[in-house]
């Protein structure tokens, strides 16, 4: 029960805020991340250039340009500074993203964690589907902590985490580069108290880096929770999976060289979204 609810906890959307935040399908029997997106959202875009729809739009093709770059891996982080286009990703991107992130550690999670860095988190999407997934299976809430390597997310990553009623660390990093380097420095002092790493979508737009990935497991002597969500995967045949293809294979490769097991996660229709460490 909620007789004290949380501050994401909201009464489903109408169809207008539903539609901003990309959704169409309505249903509010229990508390999820899809049923509490769009009011929640609609909180998160207030006074922001995604509040109308005119300047939604301008910001969207802001943000079209930059992730043109990311998906061949050339982005700068000078990239990042325009705040319309960062407003723009989470426009287009923040409801998809964390209601997959959502589903897969509905799965995937099975006790509480202490403490969790969601490294390429942005604007912490996969963060507040732990937030929600937490409060409603009544785990306490673990340490909560977006890894990045510009500071320009900060912002909208502090508003998500204060409108979720669950401050959000920030913290520099570099998935190309391993735990000891200086770019690292503030995740290797947390690296043996971590339970769980989310990989948001970031194997793909840097070029499959494993070197951080396997000196954090090295650190947690192998009891790490690894998630690695991406895109990229092939469609279902005949209603068939498929089988992985660029990140994700390297991720379940990379599992067997390190001893890990390694689980692919698979959207309604089929198609793999992450796999677990």
């Amino acid at each position: 029960g909620y007789g004290s609810r949380p501050s994401w906890y909201l009464q489903a959307g109408c169809d207008r805020c539903r539609a901003c935040a990309g959704l169409q399908e309505r249903s509010w029997e229990v508390p999820t991340v899809q049923a509490m997106l769009p009011r929640f959202l609609q909180r998160v875009y207030e006074n922001t250039p995604v509040a109308d729809s005119a300047r939604r739009k301008q910001s969207q093709e802001k943000c079209a340009q930059i992730q043109a770059k990311m998906r061949k891996g050339y982005q700068l982080p000078s990239d990042f500074s325009d705040e319309e286009a960062l407003w723009g990703y989470v426009s287009a991107k923040f409801a998809t993203r964390a209601r997959m992130a959502g589903d897969v550690l509905e799965d995937v999670l099975t006790g509480p964690a202490r403490c969790v860095v969601a490294l390429g988190g942005g604007p912490a999407a996969e963060l507040l589907s732990f937030v929600v997934l937490s409060d409603v299976r009544s785990w306490p809430r673990p340490r909560l902590i977006v890894g990045e390597f510009v500071d320009y997310w900060k912002p909208i990553a502090h508003k998500v985490g204060e409108l979720a009623g669950a401050p959000f660390e920030y913290m520099h990093c570099d998935v190309t580069r391993g735990l000891s380097e200086e770019a690292n420095s503030a995740l290797a002092g947390i690296a043996a108290a971590l339970d769980v790493v989310i990989l948001s979508f970031v194997l793909l737009e840097t070029g499959c880096p494993t070197v951080l990935i396997r000196d954090l497991w090295e650190a947690s002597r192998g009891k790490l929770v690894v998630i690695a969500l991406d895109a990229g995967q092939p469609q279902p045949r005949q209603g068939n999976p498929r089988e992985l293809a660029g990140s994700l294979r390297t991720l379940s490769v990379f599992c067997k060289e390190i001893g890990a097991t390694c689980t692919r996660a698979d959207d309604r229709k089929g198609r793999a979204v992450a796999v677990v460490l």
